[in-house]
């Protein structure tokens, strides 16, 4: 969706500012507790703390001279330490006597600790100070082991209260979006298995069944595993009682946008219930005798009783030529309960009249018709009873139809040189598969993903595309929108708006923008640059409304498939909590080895905007799920500031740990350098991480 919408949308929404407040909240009470940490083992330890400060006073805004926004939000004196907010929401900090992570300020600092009239002279440079003449209550002046409890304060804090944090939301309750299979991406791992509808119990050794267990547990399990070793499953296919354990491996290129990161290829579940936005302007469903309304259930389509998405999905791709008539329950603000039937139009697709080249098998489902038939991977198919193959995009329709009328399909297929034949009998397939990026033609109905180029292999006699002059033999390289006036105003469409995508490069292909064409009006024109014969050519094609072939999508925004989880008691709660902890933990470190040795892209990484944005959409959902997303954060700071990089507080215990062994410290020349690179490297890693942001959240073409 476009962002400017997401903006306006935002604006206009009031539940907006408090869900942005809330991730204000959640986000500063993180910084407050691991602060807090180090401030309460100070101040017991003695050390004079001269400032607490949650965000950097770091500047002023001005103009000219006149500061319009002071460094200091908000700010106190209670007794020698000063509290405060400050402008910079990075993080926080406890100024303490003797103490800087600022490696220009690391001599002052040690200076400013010496009790009054002493002087450090030049065994400061050799790192010997004589501490017992230091000011008492400087932080340097303090035991080893005192200023050890200090610096890992602010981390043991963070992991006592995101044991907390969890606690009280799985306690309170909290609704989460289970690793269930709805649809799956055509040639992926999980189209493969024919996972549409499954149920997933087991992912390795984690039990998933039972257990708070998230789809986002899984897609990260999946990240960690990588895409060079298969993984173990244990699911429960749609329309099954018993689970069988299976093996898949991720595939990487699924997801344009996410090159790097491996995906089985499954989306969540949804229900069979309409959502917030009803039917969507201008489809099919808009045009329903009966209106749609939120929370209508479906329990009926077209005479069949309606358990599922699954059912739904199959119904509606058998009968995508056909009415659908739904029997939906509404419930009024009473309780009141009433039936009613609503019958939705088909939705023709919107063509162009040629197909592309296809290529070899690239994938064959399991229990499926091809694996039944024979057919196997690398085969060509280049006859369909006798006749010659056509648009490659409406074959599924194709062999839907087939299976509606019981028909079996004679394949004339090459296979290593030879010709064969193999009858083949469709099925209606319990999904329409989603294409994926760059991914092979899914057709669900015989269970085979074939590859394609986009060389021209078919055009339709008297089609837009033969009168617009292509030709087979052109190869398509780029597609333009031509969209009118009136459609450029709608902000949907901003995104095709004046854009240029690139086929032959592979950052987009002509069968994704197909769906792009489905949502625009019929009529609408595509200027396509082909190559002919090693020239450039320019054509434009207007799309035309097929009388033929219909899209099972008929334009109903349903609800999200969710369950709901309680603790039963508190000391189950805290037990669960202190295991999401662990996990979220070993999850951080797990993440960050595949970071170091490059097996996961650094582009992955997110910095303060994907951070509240993610908090804003959790705090959206409840204040469970916030807790739980302010758990995972409070792990992730742990983790990452105890690692042994100078500035963060793993690298003073690393310094530490050295005076504690040698009996002296590290030198301040050795420490200034030393800190001066890690402050570099954290100031690098922020700017690359918020220029990550800048780029995920802008719209960027």
């Amino acid at each position: 969706m476009d962002c400017c919408l997401i903006i306006g949308n935002f604006w206009l929404d009031p539940s907006s500012y408090w869900n942005i407040f809330q991730m204000m909240l959640g986000l500063g009470a993180v910084i407050f507790v691991h602060e807090l940490g180090h401030f309460l083992v100070a101040k017991a330890c003695g050390v004079k703390c001269d400032k607490f400060y949650v965000g950097f006073d770091a500047f002023d805004i001005k103009i000219g001279d006149r500061v319009i926004v002071p460094k200091s939000l908000v700010k106190c004196q209670v007794g020698e330490t000063e509290y405060g907010i400050g402008i910079l929401p990075l993080g926080g900090y406890v100024k303490m006597l003797g103490q800087d992570d600022n490696p220009n300020n690391m001599e002052a600092e040690i200076k400013r600790s010496m009790a009054d009239g002493e002087d450090v002279g030049d065994a400061m440079s050799a790192g010997l100070i004589d501490r017992s003449k230091m000011d008492p209550r400087s932080f340097l002046a303090k035991s080893v082991i005192q200023r050890m409890a200090i610096i890992s304060a602010g981390v043991i804090f963070n992991l006592a209260f995101a044991v907390l944090f969890a606690a009280i939301a799985f306690k309170s309750g909290v609704k989460y979006t289970p690793p269930s299979v709805g649809n799956v991406v055509g040639g992926a791992a999980g189209w493969e298995n024919n996972l549409a509808g499954a149920e997933i119990v087991r992912i390795g050794d984690e039990q998933v069944e039972g257990n708070y267990f998230t789809q986002g547990d899984m897609v990260h399990s999946i990240v960690i595993n990588g895409d060079q070793k298969p993984m173990e499953f244990e699911v429960v296919r749609h329309g099954e009682s018993e689970s069988e354990v299976i093996q898949m491996t991720p595939r990487k290129g699924i997801r344009r946008e996410l090159p790097d990161i491996p995906f089985l290829g499954v989306a969540s579940r949804v229900k069979p219930v309409i959502g917030k936005e009803g039917a969507i302007d201008g489809s099919a469903a808009a045009k329903a005798d009966t209106p749609f309304q939120y929370k209508d259930k479906m329990i009926e389509i077209n005479g069949e009783k309606i358990e599922n998405d699954i059912d739904m999905r199959r119904v509606l791709g058998r009968d995508s030529d056909l009415p659908a008539v739904f029997v939906l329950e509404r419930t009024d603000d009473e309780g009141e309960t009433t039936t009613l039937k609503s019958t939705v139009p088909p939705n023709p697709i919107r063509r162009f009249g040629f197909g592309l080249t296809w290529g070899k098998i690239t994938a064959i489902q399991k229990h499926s018709p091809a694996e039944s038939a024979g057919l196997q991977v690398g085969d060509e198919i280049t006859k369909l009873d006798g006749a010659p193959r056509s648009d490659l995009l409406i074959l599924n329709r194709e062999m839907i139809k087939a299976a509606r009328a019981g028909k079996t399909i004679e394949l004339t297929v090459l296979r290593d040189g030879q010709e064969l034949s193999i009858p083949i009998t469709p099925v209606v397939p319990n999904v329409i598969s989603d294409p994926g990026d760059n991914q092979p033609i899914a057709v669900d109905a015989l269970g085979v993903a074939i590859d394609y180029t986009h060389v021209v292999e078919t055009v339709e006699p008297g089609s837009p595309a033969e009168q617009s002059g292509l030709m087979p033999g052109d190869e398509i390289e780029s597609m333009e929108f031509l969209l009118s006036e009136q459609q450029k105003k709608l902000e949907e469409n901003s995104i095709l708006d004046g854009k240029v995508f690139d086929i032959k490069g592979k950052k987009m292909t002509v069968p994704e923008q197909q769906g792009n064409v489905q949502f625009l009006e019929v009529g609408t024109k595509v200027r396509f640059i082909v190559d002919r014969d090693g020239a450039k050519k320019e054509i434009e094609i207007a799309s035309r409304e097929s009388d033929q072939y219909f899209s099972e999508k008929r334009g109903i925004s349903l609800m999200k498939f969710e369950k709901y989880f309680v603790a039963p008691t508190w000391g189950e709660a805290i037990s669960l909590g202190a295991k999401q902890v662990y996990n979220d933990g070993t999850r951080v470190l797990q993440f960050l080895h595949k970071l170091v040795t490059g097996k996961v892209s650094p582009k992955n990484l997110g910095g303060p905007g994907t951070i509240a944005a993610v908090a804003t959409s959790e705090a959206s959902q409840g204040p469970s799920r916030l807790l739980l997303f302010l758990t995972l954060l409070s792990a992730n700071l742990a983790v990452v500031n105890f690692l042994p990089i100078p500035v963060l507080d793993g690298g003073h215990m690393m310094f530490l740990a050295y005076e504690g062994l040698f009996r002296r410290p590290v030198t301040p020349a050795v420490q200034n350098i030393l800190m001066l690179v890690g402050f570099v490297m954290i100031i690098s890693l922020m700017l690359f991480v918020v220029a990550m942001d800048i780029n995920r959240f802008l719209p960027w073409e």
